[in-house]
């Protein structure tokens, strides 16, 4: 169930954070990052190799490879910078998990995904929800 995975992918993520937070105490932002996709490569690398994935990839993938490699660093850099200087963590993260709800839209008005009237309520509650931490 795609459940699991998103719960596991949460756990990781609540770990990452909070261990670049206190590490960035010590070390500057950009550098923790930079080891973080360095070693994060390797692990991919490594995944790829064992698992005997093919390393083929369509020739138009390369640009957008680029923009996506562009939107990680800016988005990183600057969720990274707002988790050490926000009062509480969480706050950040919080604004920042608004995501969810630009990619649901876009899913929806491009995608052809889905959207009832209730799950568009939900939204709009952790909008506010999201609202009353940052204001």
């Amino acid at each position: 169930m795609w459940q699991w995975s998103a719960l596991i992918a949460m756990s990781c993520f609540v770990g990452y954070q909070l261990i670049l937070r206190e590490l960035s105490r010590s070390v500057a932002p950009v550098i923790l990052l930079l080891f973080v996709f360095v070693f994060g490569g390797a692990y991919y690398l490594a995944h790829v190799l064992v698992a005997r994935v093919p390393l083929a990839l369509p020739g138009r993938a390369i640009g957008w490879l680029m923009l996506v490699a562009l939107l990680s660093y800016v988005g990183n850099f600057f969720q990274l910078r707002a988790v050490n200087t926000a009062p509480n963590p969480g706050y950040a993260i919080a604004l920042v998990g608004l995501q969810a709800v630009a990619v649901m839209l876009v899913s929806f008005l491009f995608l052809g995904a889905t959207l009832s009237w209730m799950k568009a309520a939900g939204v709009l509650l952790c909008c506010a929800g999201v609202a009353m931490l940052v204001l």
